[in-house]
């Protein structure tokens, strides 16, 4: 009783520490945005349509001519109200986040099965094969995955697997069809509560087009999304195994084990206390590391020409974009917040020790 009343108060500090928090992240943000020596919005009307009233236009338009603070609430006005239009597309942005972020979190789910099916069994296989030759090219591995420049592996890679190999493909997003995207948009009519959960997952391609039975999208996803999906996992894969490594070796030499070895119980069991006390602290990485994933691969995307969130907001920065910046800055911040906080929810139910 007591430890759930603990877990309720913690989480009510952490609801009141969510609002502050997003809008420290985007105040951050924004003032770094701002103080950057240069005119943003003739970085989005271009060197050759510079006309003087296009530009005092947009100026006018997105606040530029007033201080800095008017500037930033105008912007999180209109973010919050989803009127802010993107000003080199003439979209609204919340548009483009939409249809971008559902890839983003297909290229998220991807690098996360090749960061969990690469870095936890290496780093398994270390631990129970302590100071071996395996143990040795575990770290060696680790210690690759951690140092090698990223863009350097992704383009390796597609020299490999693409343009000698051919076996993946690197043009194009698949998506299911106006008839799917039509079905699942009843579905939320009709249904309540439920129809939307349905429609909200249904907006990421490759579990809304199984809904309507279009697999052929499913397997085009897969064909797509592998490489940049090992990519991400052979970069995050090493660390994690030198964590899973440290984290068992840890638990090897705690008491409750030493003491579990004592009373004669069998590898099996020990080895099941020994992964329940290391889990703790690898669910805290593989938590933290999805959310990164979801806030966009910059350099992935980039490179393997992945039209997400991380390619959008890379292509925002580079022209002084400022409301796909602060959109961006948005969900990101959202999206850590909330991971952090189930993150840590997960950490107390693997842990009973765990008390707040």
């Amino acid at each position: 009783m007591s430890w759930k009343m603990g877990l309720g108060s913690y989480l009510l500090r952490r609801l009141l520490t969510f609002l502050p928090s997003v809008i420290g992240a985007l105040l951050i943000t924004y003032l770094i945005a701002y103080v950057i020596p240069t005119d943003p919005v003739r970085a989005w009307v271009g060197e050759k349509l510079m006309d003087p009233s296009t530009l005092e236009k947009l100026k006018q338009e997105y606040k530029f001519d007033a201080p800095w603070y008017e500037q930033f609430a105008f912007l999180i006005e209109k973010l919050l109200s989803g009127t802010l239009i993107d000003p080199v597309r003439g979209t609204p942005v919340v548009q483009q986040v939409a249809q971008r972020f559902p890839i983003t979190v297909e290229l998220a789910i991807f690098g996360m099965l090749f960061t969990v099916a690469i870095g936890i069994p290496l780093g398994i296989v270390a631990a129970a094969k302590k100071d071996s030759v395996i143990d040795f090219f575990v770290r060696i591995f680790a210690l690759f995955g951690s140092s090698i420049p990223a863009f350097v592996l992704y383009y390796f890679l597609i020299l490999g697997f693409y343009v000698y190999v051919r076996a993946s493909l690197l043009a194009g997003v698949p998506f299911y069809s106006l008839s799917c995207a039509a079905r699942l948009d009843s579905i939320r009519d009709t249904v309540p509560v439920l129809g939307y959960v349905v429609w909200a997952v249904g907006q990421v391609p490759i579990f809304g087009a199984p809904m309507c039975g279009e697999f052929s999208v499913v397997s085009d996803t897969v064909v797509r999304m592998w490489l940049p999906g090992l990519a991400l996992g052979l970069l995050s894969g090493g660390f994690i195994a030198r964590i899973v490594r440290n984290s068992l070796l840890d638990a090897f030499t705690s008491e409750s084990i030493l003491f579990a070895k004592a009373r004669g119980l069998t590898n099996q069991r020990i080895w099941r206390h020994a992964l329940k006390n290391a889990f703790a602290p690898i669910v805290t990485i593989l938590g933290l590391d999805f959310a990164g994933l979801l806030t966009g691969a910059i350099i992935a995307e980039t490179v393997f020409n992945i039209p997400g969130m991380g390619l959008y907001m890379y292509q925002g920065i580079t022209r002084l974009n400022f409301p796909i910046i602060i959109a961006g800055t948005f969900l990101f911040s959202i999206i850590y917040i909330v991971m952090n906080l189930i993150v840590d929810l997960i950490y107390a139910l693997i842990d009973p020790r765990v008390r707040y």
